[in-house]
């Protein structure tokens, strides 16, 4: 593969507005935009929006009654274009005001604040991508980027409505790019899939004085967190008991307890497997005179290992070596991402192409500014090179 003269010609287009997203970033960042701070999430969508419109990219807000709002920006190359879709998330896991005030801080190349890696990242570079290859010519190929609202609950304030807006504006794409923070030379191929569950443990209440004669809910629940979490398996399924509620007084021998587990899957197979396991555990009488249910809250499918994806990911590592950006190994993540849908779908997809950076879901969260560029040029040379 040859540099062509176009891909040069939108990398001096990146290169000179790449500081312009940096700014981007650093103003969309200090929107605190957790996911069910519909309000926050919202002011970031409506400045995706004025931003893609400035460009003149045709917008589509898909408005969400409970969920931020949703949209996509079109960059049109008309007739039988083909269309690349670029994808990133505008919600974060922080509460208000958790980074303090400011919330975002600027230190020469890195940025530090709510959402710099995950994910409002990869919104800047995708609209870098977008703007630099319309201002260079778009060689025929129709651009999209869509925003999402809730990826980090798994779309449940919605009720899946925003995958469905993902999945109507990803259908017939040749290639989906979901920019989640980058490790470098990785790109992601595969995801874990998430079930998010909640298992109920009841009991029968007593006085502590009175010990034998009650059952203990939270009793019982330790001995099913041990055995869930002993199935946990290193590059497989594994069942994380996140949070335990249960009890109302010292002295009470508790009559419920609730544990709030979180397994992670590669395949609907292991989706299966973890179920059966889920009630398995949940139908075992730990302690005489206690009994429990499980009810799945959330789940997300996992992005699978394809043909496709790994075919995307073949020409991307070939774009890299081609263009100088060094050697790309294939990765596989143990986190979810809406990636998996567009998988699913049998587009041919990618994952972890927004910013370098890490620390992400902690105050530490940091970005490389430098990254922006450098992952859009990697994004356009792949689009652009791409055999259509």
């Amino acid at each position: 593969m040859t540099p062509s003269t176009l891909c040069t010609r939108v990398f001096e287009s990146i290169d000179r507005l790449a500081p312009a997203y940096a700014d981007f970033l650093e103003r969309l960042c200090e929107i605190e935009s957790k996911s069910d701070n519909k309000e926050g999430v919202d002011r970031v969508c409506d400045a995706v929006v004025r931003e893609g419109r400035k460009l003149g990219f045709a917008a589509r807000v898909c408005l969400q009654e409970q969920a931020g709002n949703v949209a996509s920006l079109t960059c049109d190359a008309g007739g039988e274009a083909p269309l690349f879709c670029l994808s990133a998330h505008m919600d974060t896991v922080f509460r208000k005001g958790a980074f303090g005030y400011p919330a975002v801080r600027r230190d020469g190349n890195i940025l530090r604040g709510p959402g710099v890696m995950d994910c409002k990242g990869g919104i800047a570079v995708a609209l870098l991508v977008m703007a630099a290859m319309k201002e260079a010519g778009c060689a025929g190929r129709s651009l999209r980027l869509i925003v999402m609202s809730e990826e980090e609950i798994q779309c449940i304030l919605s009720g899946g409505k925003t995958l469905e807006f993902l999945r109507a504006e990803a259908k017939g794409a040749e290639a989906f790019f979901n920019l989640e923070g980058r490790e470098p030379g990785r790109i992601t191929t595969a995801r874990k899939g998430i079930i998010r569950a909640c298992m109920t443990v009841r009991g029968r209440a007593a006085h502590a004085g009175d010990y034998f004669e009650g059952a203990s809910a939270i009793r019982a629940a330790a001995y099913k967190i041990v055995a869930l979490e002993r199935k946990s398996v290193r590059d497989g399924i594994t069942y994380n008991c996140g949070m335990i509620e249960g009890g109302t007084a010292m002295n009470v021998i508790p009559d419920e307890c609730r544990v709030k587990i979180d397994v992670r899957i590669r395949s609907e197979e292991e989706y299966r497997s973890a179920m059966a396991v889920l009630e398995s555990v949940a139908a075992k009488e730990d302690v005489p005179g206690t009994a429990a249910s499980v009810e799945v809250i959330s789940s997300r499918i996992p992005m699978e290992r394809t043909e496709a994806n790994v075919r995307l990911f073949c020409h991307i590592a070939e774009v890299c070596r081609a263009y100088g950006f060094g050697e790309m190994r294939e990765n596989a993540s143990n986190g979810g991402s809406d990636a998996a849908y567009t998988t699913q779908m049998g587009i041919p997809t990618v994952d972890d192409l927004g910013v370098i950076g890490d620390n992400y879901h902690s105050l530490q969260e940091w970005c490389s500014l430098s990254s922006i560029a450098e992952s859009a040029k990697i994004i356009a040379a792949s689009i652009l090179e791409w055999p259509c």
